[in-house]
């Protein structure tokens, strides 16, 4: 038995050689043939597929790549990380930009290992960039002049649908827009249509009194927030225990103010807020106040609503 295992154990390494003498000479048909018979044997190591990955696109067969890629990520075999990006390669090497935009987008909301989000960021700046080499001469279906005579309402549906197809066409005159508009929900899906397709340099916003520069590439998404992510569902968990008829409100509320603020830090604790939010609440029903909420945190709260309701739509 110990003589089968050390003889198929030293197959698997000529193997190997010849894949690495193969890929060497530049011979892609014969490490494409000798890659089967080895994957017939055994489950090809990580440095065996990054072969084969190099070989698919040396030998323009990025569709294979791409089909083999997703294969193996189905079956959690191998590197994922090794599959994914050469994946990504693969299918910016077809001129699919908008697929490698949308996949990137996902792993960089996820929290990924430092070189591999390095990586994914880098392959997507290439496609970001031919993007903007295949439409700089394309002028967007909808100017800023036709932008400018919407109504916010159709704005707000505009720059969604804009940010739903990272649409890069777009970013110039959303850039230019953004400098002009007052309204906070306008300049929030703006934001988030800017980091959608990663636009470079910084903006200024300010909202009720928090002046903060941010890089819209760095950005976390509406959901990160930490309105949405942390206080949200804190909040609604107290009302579902004192009013569980008011928790469609409650959840309106503060996802309103959520979109109103992001992506203000107001420089108190999540809990703080929480608090707040769920004496705020408790008022609007008539309730007494039972949190013991910080007056600041309530006061911020205060200049939120205020706000609102001098900028109401």
């Amino acid at each position: 038995m110990d003589s089968k295992v050390t003889t198929h154990h030293r197959f698997i390494k000529k193997f190997e050689r010849d894949l690495k003498a193969h890929y060497d000479a530049g011979d892609n048909a014969r490490f494409l043939k000798t890659f089967n018979r080895y994957t017939g044997l055994t489950k090809p190591s990580e440095h065996a597929e990054e072969l084969l990955y190099e070989t698919l696109l040396r030998a323009g067969r990025p569709a294979e790549l791409v089909d083999y890629s997703l294969e193996q990520m189905n079956n959690g075999d191998g590197d994922y990380e090794t599959h994914m990006v050469y994946m990504l390669q693969a299918l910016s090497d077809m001129g699919n930009y908008e697929e490698v935009l949308e996949f990137s987008g996902h792993l960089l909301d996820e929290p990924i290992p430092q070189g591999f989000r390095v990586d994914i960021l880098s392959l997507r700046q290439n496609a970001a960039n031919k993007l903007r080499g295949m439409f700089k001469e394309q002028e967007p279906a909808i100017g800023k002049d036709e932008f400018d005579r919407m109504n916010l309402f159709q704005q707000l549906e505009f720059v969604q649908k804009i940010t739903e197809t990272n649409d890069i066409t777009y970013m110039n005159m959303i850039l230019e827009s953004f400098l002009e508009t007052e309204r906070n929900e306008l300049q929030t899906a703006m934001l988030l249509y800017l980091r959608s397709v990663r636009a470079n340099g910084t903006l200024t916003i300010e909202k009720c009194g928090v002046e903060l520069t941010v890089r819209p590439s760095e950005l976390d998404n509406l959901e990160q927030y930490f309105i949405v992510k942390d206080v949200l569902p804190k909040v609604t968990e107290e009302v579902e225990q004192f009013n569980p008829s008011f928790k469609e409100a409650a959840t309106e509320l503060i996802m309103g103010h959520a979109i109103y603020m992001y992506p203000v830090q107001p420089g108190f604790t999540a809990d703080a807020v929480i608090k707040a939010y769920a004496e705020r609440i408790e008022e609007m029903l008539g309730m007494p106040a039972s949190y013991d909420a910080d007056p600041e945190v309530k006061h911020w709260l205060n200049e939120i609503e205020l706000d609102i309701a001098r900028n109401s739509l």
